[in-house]
């Protein structure tokens, strides 16, 4: 892994803390100080989706209607932050407001979790890349730290993002650790509702699904009324998928379990495990949906734009390939398991011929390591091996941007790696 890593050329992102005790147009702004020559990319940035949507949309009339319109985003708290961050670079609000909507339609991602041995103990850890093509926004990842005045030195919840950005894409706090995947696709049947939602949402009338997470993750008194920073993921379950919302998957680990969830708007399908879980950018449910959409060449673009990609067949076939990376892994692990188990029971039959005094002391043995005896039954891997997992080809490559392995039992991040853009 560590070669793997160094090929990679993985560095520690920087890391910087957020104080939520402070008023919200001035949390960023020294962070947004110190990187305010770099934020530029921003504007390019905007300049490439647009031409990348259509060659022939002209830019000058986008940014006229961009500025007159994104005024704001859905709660006073990201709105005032945003405003402070605009402030000290010198960029249009809109064009932060751009950013903070449109994010998750432009990423291509691949999250999980599995059960990992920690001792005598084992626990679900959350793993999670972030793919994307664009290159300029690589030198605007940072790590940062939630904390508070009267507790400086606990930190409440950590994420990793892009500098300018306040909602949040992958994060972690006590109990649990949330990620967001790319959707390409969503219910056609209801395409007026979906569209006028992203609409509303665009116009900052309705919470957009990254600040959905960061409420779940951060101390907040706005958004939705029945979710917090203490919510649990039984009330989650309950409460987001009847939400309106833009298509995404949402994966939820508590440390007990994990959730991937294919969120469509009012509606959502999810999976639940204690053992291993991993979600890419496809429905699983590959028969209605997703077989429509690759027949009709029809689904979000931001995906191509990241990628390059000519078709969502091409989407969808990247997809599969990392996901099912993934799983090959994890179906070995499973099956060499079921090996050593079968050996430990000739083992134990083995054992029943010694004397009473040598059988209890071989039971004590036994029931001291995670796995012998009660925990037989429970499949876990290393960290090594989890690491190892995550920083394999194809589930990190050229257009990742950082990967990331997070523990919800202690609320931190475990792993923290950004990726260099690679020479062509």
């Amino acid at each position: 892994m560590t070669t793997r890593l160094k090929e990679l050329g993985a560095q520690q992102p920087p890391v910087f803390k957020i104080n939520l005790s402070h008023p919200p147009e001035e949390r960023y702004t020294a962070l947004a100080s110190l990187y305010k020559d770099r934020m530029r990319s921003v504007t390019s940035i905007f300049d490439d989706v647009i031409h990348n949507l259509s060659p022939n949309i002209p830019t000058k009339p986008i940014h006229w209607l961009a500025r007159l319109f994104l005024r704001r985003l859905y709660t006073d708290e990201e709105t005032a932050e945003i405003r402070g961050i605009s402030r000290v670079t010198g960029i249009s609000l809109y064009l932060l407001i751009c950013l903070n909507v449109v994010l998750d339609l432009l990423m291509g991602c691949t999250s999980g979790g599995v059960r990992m041995l920690d001792g005598l103990w084992t626990r679900m850890v959350h793993f999670r890349t972030l793919d994307w093509g664009m290159d300029p926004l690589r030198s605007l990842i940072v790590q940062l730290e939630f904390v508070r005045d009267d507790a400086p030195d606990k930190v409440l919840a950590t994420c990793i993002t892009y500098v300018g950005f306040v909602g949040i894409l992958t994060g972690v706090r006590k109990d649990l650790s949330v990620s967001l995947n790319f959707r390409a696709v969503h219910d056609s049947r209801r395409n007026v509702g979906f569209y006028f939602n992203y609409l509303l949402v665009l116009l900052g009338l309705r919470q957009s699904i990254t600040s959905l997470l960061r409420q779940c993750v951060l101390p907040s008194v706005e958004g939705s009324t029945r979710l917090s920073n203490t919510s649990t993921i039984e009330e989650i379950l309950d409460e987001v998928p009847c939400l309106r919302t833009t298509a995404a998957y949402l994966i939820f680990c508590d440390g007990s379990s994990i959730v991937a969830m294919e969120k469509d708007y009012e509606t959502a399908f999810w999976r639940r495990s204690s053992s291993f879980i991993i979600k890419t950018n496809h429905d699983e449910d590959t028969s209605s949906v997703m077989d429509e959409a690759i027949a009709n060449d029809r689904g979000y673009t931001g995906l191509r734009v990241a990628d390059g990609m000519q078709s969502m067949a091409d989407i969808i076939e990247e997809s599969r390939g990392r996901q099912a990376s993934m799983q090959e892994k994890w179906d070995r692990r499973v099956q060499d398991h079921g090996v050593f188990q079968q050996q430990l029971k000739r083992r134990r039959v083995k054992n029943a011929a010694v004397p009473r005094s040598q059988s209890i002391h071989l039971e004590w043995k036994r029931n001291t390591k995670v796995g012998w005896e009660d925990g037989a039954s429970e499949v876990s891997v290393t960290l090594g091996t989890v690491l190892g997992w995550l920083c394999s080809d194809p589930i990190v490559n050229g257009d990742t941007h950082y990967a990331v392995l997070m523990d919800p039992v202690e609320g931190r991040f475990i792993y923290s790696g950004q990726f260099p853009a690679q020479e062509s």
